[in-house]
C-alpha cells in the first residue's frame, strides 16, 4: 500500500476529511507521518486502524471505547475481524428474518393470508428491545397519569 493524503484516505474510506482530521485531534487516528507542507499522510497501519474504527462505529460503539478497545495492550486486530464477522453475520440472519416478518405483515393486511400472533415479532431483539427501553427511561420524563378522552357522541 501506498501513502495517502487526507483527502484521499476520505474519499476511499467515505468519511470526511473533517472526521480524519477529529480522529487525528483526539488520538484516535494519527497519521503515519506529517510532511514538511504539513499534509498528513496515512499508511497500511492507518489503513487498517480506520477499518476498525469504522466497524466499531457501525456495531454502535461510542469513539472513546473504541479508542479503548484499539489501544488495549492485549487488542488483536485479526481476533477483532473474526468477533465482528460473527457479530454482522448473526446480525444479517435478524435482519432477515425481520424482512421475512414484513413481507408476511404485508400479505396479512392485504387480506391474502393468515399470521398467528407469535410471527408479528420474529427476527426482533429482546436485548435490542431492552436498550431501547433503557434508553427511554433516561430520555423520556416520567409519564403523569393518563386522561381519558372524552368520546365523540
Amino acid at each position: 500500500m501506498s501513502r495517502y493524503t487526507v483527502s484521499q484516505l476520505s474519499r476511499l474510506a467515505g468519511v470526511s476529511v473533517r472526521t480524519l482530521h477529529h480522529y487525528d485531534h483526539i488520538g484516535l487516528l494519527r497519521p503515519a507521518v506529517t510532511g514538511e507542507n504539513g499534509y498528513r499522510y496515512y499508511g497500511a497501519d492507518e489503513l487498517l486502524r480506520l477499518q476498525q474504527i469504522l466497524l466499531h462505529r457501525e456495531l454502535g460503539l461510542p469513539l472513546a471505547r473504541i479508542a479503548r478497545l484499539l489501544d488495549a495492550p492485549g487488542f488483536d486486530r485479526l481476533d477483532a475481524l473474526r468477533v465482528q464477522r460473527q457479530h454482522l453475520l448473526a446480525e444479517a440472519e435478524r435482519y432477515r428474518a425481520l424482512v421475512t416478518t414484513i413481507d408476511r405483515t404485508i400479505t396479512l393486511l392485504e387480506g391474502k393470508s393468515v399470521m398467528d400472533a407469535e410471527t408479528l415479532y420474529q427476527g426482533f431483539s429482546p436485548e435490542k428491545q431492552a436498550g431501547y427501553e433503557d434508553w427511554l427511561g433516561v430520555m423520556a420524563p416520567p409519564c403523569g397519569p393518563i386522561l381519558a378522552v372524552p368520546s365523540r357522541p
